[in-house]
């Protein structure tokens, strides 16, 4: 009994914190073709989340924002980084541009006007370690900013 109760409990916490990407550790959806070369206009974080969060799915976007404000202020007070917190049931409408149906962390680097849209599943490896989480993804930030 106690087997079909933690199971049931365990597909229930999996229904609220996943969602229906594969399970590579990075999934890209490219919108328009990338030229080479040029500069890096803006950089968009995109957390989307479920009406109902598990601690996991807030900690992923409250460190990212926090990542962002603490250690890129200048970037983001003019806009070059953008932090969105999006409930994919209240905004379909940019879920579906980003193909996100439950909790997940999109980046979308413009360049050259088009739109380089890449799911970002390696925070989750990190979602109850604070220190680990903002050290990662300070320095995938910086790497999209000087690249």
């Amino acid at each position: 009994m106690k087997r079909i109760v933690f199971f049931v409990f365990l597909c229930m916490v999996s229904t609220m914190c996943l969602n229906d990407s594969s399970d590579t550790p990075q999934a890209t959806v490219v919108r328009e073709k990338q030229s080479p070369g040029g500069s890096i206009e803006q950089i968009i974080v995109v957390h989307f989340h479920r009406v109902h969060q598990c601690t996991c799915c807030i900690n992923v976007g409250k460190w990212a924002e926090e990542t962002i404000q603490n250690h890129f202020p200048d970037e983001y007070e003019s806009g070059k980084i953008v932090y969105m917190d999006v409930c994919v049931e209240e905004n379909r409408e940019l879920a579906r541009k980003y193909n996100a149906y439950g909790a997940s962390l999109f980046i979308n680097v413009v360049k050259d006007s088009n739109e380089n849209i890449t799911e970002n599943m390696i925070v989750w490896q990190y979602c109850f370690d604070h220190d680990n989480y903002v050290a990662y993804f300070k320095q995938l930030l910086e790497s999209l900013l000087g690249g």
